[in-house]
């Protein structure tokens, strides 16, 4: 059948609307339906009209075409019914590469501006700022100046006077001496301000700079100072780092106050000096349950280290002891083409220190337990190799804490382009 047929079967005119078509199928299914004609088979009838019916609407959607428009970044986006997401659509994917890179150039554009605000904002700060201190300053000049020039002024008057009444009293015994004095006299007040002036500006000069001085000198102390309290507590403090040495002997690192309950709002039952033995019964997050002295409250925990204070001082091992060395992780410097291969049979961490027998500077390779390495940077020379032992590793001193065993595995081994191999195992005591 052809499309004028489908026109003709379902009644319509060839330039009928698509309202006009569907009303028309509507009509002829409510008379040919087969659930409308039980007693009638209908269903061919029925099919060749829903068949016609869709050949005729989509003549219809065609002949009526799409208007064009320009594309527009806004008018494509659609959204969504169910929820507030925006859903954008694409003709192509060129329209859609375009689509990226315009909000891409937005995106870089609106970062440009922020920083531009930004530094235009720090800048109008900075200038507010030296402009209300220069301005400070000038009136605190100009105040001194005006108090300087009026004081200067007034002793001048006073001396003035004070000295031309006396020619006066004595102007009738001889009235040219008096003529002559008088003169002398009203210049010497003058010059004796100058002076003054000149005085006092270099004493309001020296005093500025010796104030400034003072100033940076100052500074200098104070920075010193706080580096210098910074390395006396070694390391920065790390919440949960060897959790198998929180309990035990510790000392502080600081005055320390002992609370009775882990919270500083709580009640203070004693204060602690620093590089003083406590007993830790309690580790409970940052907080320690101590006794110190017959007293056992609560304390912070980075206030403390692990072990005894005379320990401490004679090992030169004060404060934390920090994160320990990666496997293999170098101490020292080492620059070098020479090869050695670690068997390490070690149960614990170690330290493998190279000693140069030629007055090179020694380094160190910090070992895992049980974990083999490869030396690849061993410079060349002769070397005595000493192996050290034990747990808890302190940045500081370089050194372990606690079960430290020390002995020499290769009294003198040359290292040159060959490759050298060494095995490690339990280190016993000498």
């Amino acid at each position: 059948m052809s499309l004028i047929d489908d026109f003709n079967l379902l009644e319509l005119p060839t330039n009928a609307t698509e309202q006009e078509a569907k009303a028309a199928y509507r009509r002829l299914a409510r008379r040919f339906h087969p659930d409308k004609n039980p007693g009638q088979d209908t269903t061919e009838h029925f099919q060749r009209i829903h068949d016609a019916y869709q050949n005729v609407l989509s003549a219809i959607k065609r002949s009526q075409g799409q208007s064009w428009e320009p594309y527009s970044f806004t008018e494509r986006a659609t959204r969504s019914n169910k929820s507030d997401f925006t859903r954008h659509e694409f003709e192509s994917d060129v329209k859609q590469k375009e689509y990226v890179k315009e909000q891409q150039r937005a995106y870089e554009e609106m970062k440009r501006g922020n920083a531009g605000q930004e530094r235009a904002r720090e800048e109008a700060i900075k200038a507010a700022r030296s402009t209300l201190h220069q301005r400070r300053m000038n009136a605190l000049y100009e105040e001194m100046r005006k108090t300087d020039n009026t004081q200067t002024t007034e002793q001048g008057y006073a001396e003035y006077e004070s000295s031309a009444d006396q020619p006066q009293s004595q102007a009738h015994s001889d009235p040219s001496f008096t003529t002559h004095q008088d003169a002398n006299t009203r210049s010497k007040p003058v010059k004796k301000s100058i002076r003054l002036n000149a005085a006092k500006s270099a004493f309001v000069a020296c005093t500025y700079i010796a104030t400034f001085t003072m100033g940076l000198y100052s500074a200098a102390f104070f920075d010193e100072l706080l580096d210098t309290d910074q390395d006396n507590t070694g390391a920065a403090y790390i919440s949960g780092l060897y959790p198998q040495y929180q309990l035990g002997e510790h000392y502080t690192l600081r005055d320390t106050r002992l609370f009775t309950e882990p919270s500083v709002a709580s009640s203070i039952k004693t204060a602690i000096p620093s590089m003083k033995d406590v007993k830790v019964l309690k580790a409970d997050s940052d907080w320690l349950t101590l006794s110190y002295n017959g007293s056992t409250g609560w304390a912070k925990a980075e206030n403390f280290a692990f072990g005894s204070a005379a320990n401490a001082l004679q090992t030169g091992c004060i404060g934390h002891p920090g994160i320990a060395p990666s496997h293999g992780q170098v101490i020292g410097d080492a620059s070098g083409n020479s090869r050695l291969r670690i068997l390490n049979q070690l149960p614990t961490s170690s330290l493998l220190t190279f000693q140069s027998l030629e007055g090179q500077p020694p380094f160190s390779v910090y070992l895992h337990a049980n974990q083999p390495f490869a030396a690849n940077f061993i410079p060349k020379g002769n070397y005595r190799l000493v192996l050290e032992t034990g747990s808890l590793y302190h940045q500081a001193c370089q050194r372990f804490l606690f079960d430290e065993q020390q002995r020499v595995v290769l009294d003198q081994v040359t290292f040159a382009s060959t490759e050298q191999s060494l095995t490690l195992r339990n280190l016993t005591s000498p």
